[in-house]
């Protein structure tokens, strides 16, 4: 027989200060983590909490950094204050440049073939003081 046993705890987002999934985790020790992470994504989803930010630890991947409600640029700046990294658009993570462009001539046909490379963009990070 299959576990048909669901987790239905009803998870209350911090009013104050921002907040990530590891802070999540402790405060919901039972929860399993890919929940926790569903629930993120729906509460998204929901516009019920905002993605403000991101933690670089020392290793590992960034952790993203949220508020409950909508991200007002006050509520941004506050948390940026705090040694939050802003969040970078991933439009804006690369450009394409234009390596090479040719043309060749078959029967008639003219083809224009233009190679592009994408290479990574230097983000404009402001500097925390």
């Amino acid at each position: 027989m299959a576990n048909t046993k669901r987790n239905t705890v009803a998870i209350e987002w911090p009013t104050t200060g921002h907040f990530t999934i590891e802070d999540l985790q402790k405060k919901y020790p039972s929860m399993v983590n890919i929940t926790l992470r569903f629930r993120v994504k729906k509460a998204l989803d929901n516009k019920e909490i905002s993605q403000v930010g991101r933690i670089k630890p020392a290793i590992g991947r960034p952790r993203l950094v949220f508020v409950k409600g909508p991200a007002t640029k006050e509520v941004v700046e506050a948390v940026l204050k705090t040694g939050v990294l802003p969040l970078i658009d991933k439009k804006e993570q690369t450009a394409s440049v234009t390596v090479t462009e040719f043309s060749s001539e078959k029967k008639g046909e003219k083809k224009v073939v233009k190679t592009a490379k994408t290479v990574p963009a230097t983000p404009a990070v402001p500097v925390v003081v």
